[in-house]
């Protein structure tokens, strides 16, 4: 479990087939078998040294995510998984990635950034306006929403400090749907199937 707060940006240092090892900047060597997020998905780490640690992607996480078009180099978020008890100044994020959005709009507003995100229409019932998704494993609030799209205002610190700063249009975004509105949504599809 995540929540949405990136803690610092990586680099993909090396891809060997599956896979991929990411230089961080943590100073910690981490366990084998510890979850980290990388640009929302969630991954574990098979080796670790104070500052490079390798994870596995296959091919179907690849599939659906934008690590499928990854390159060597390539600026990744990072948040190491949430401890119990501390504070969640985010929202409670699985790293399980839903699609891949696509920026089609991209401006600087006066003090913030506007982004307008392109969605599948079969999700959209997942998002409401102030409600909560993760962007490339960032914690962010739905400014406004349509049939087939999402915005959302990224603050300057937020701008600066993940890929946001990164990201041009037409390219992907990891997208993570709120939780609770996935098990409404699924809630009712079984209800409309007569299965309560």
């Amino acid at each position: 479990m995540f929540t949405g707060i990136v803690e610092s940006m990586g680099t993909i240092a090396r891809i060997e087939g599956n896979l991929f090892t990411i230089a961080h900047e943590f100073d910690e060597v981490f366990s084998t078998g510890d979850s980290i997020a990388l640009s929302g998905m969630c991954a574990t780490i098979l080796k670790s040294t104070k500052k490079e640690f390798t994870v596995e992607i296959m091919e179907e996480s690849r599939r659906r995510t934008t690590f499928g078009a990854a390159k060597k180099g390539d600026p990744v978020n990072l948040e190491r998984a949430a401890k119990m008890g501390d504070r969640n100044s985010g929202h409670f994020v699985t790293g399980h990635i839903d699609e891949v959005g696509l920026v089609t709009e991209r401006e600087f507003l006066k003090d913030f950034w506007r982004f307008r995100i392109e969605i599948s229409p079969k999700n959209a019932p997942l998002v409401v306006e102030k409600g909560s998704v993760a962007i490339d494993g960032v914690s962010m609030t739905v400014s406004a929403c349509g049939p087939d799209w999402l915005e959302v205002c990224v603050i300057l610190h937020t701008f600066e400090h993940t890929l946001f700063g990164h990201k041009q249009v037409h390219e992907g975004v990891n997208l993570e749907f709120d939780l609770l509105g996935k098990y409404l949504l699924r809630q009712k599809e079984i209800a409309s199937l007569g299965l309560q």
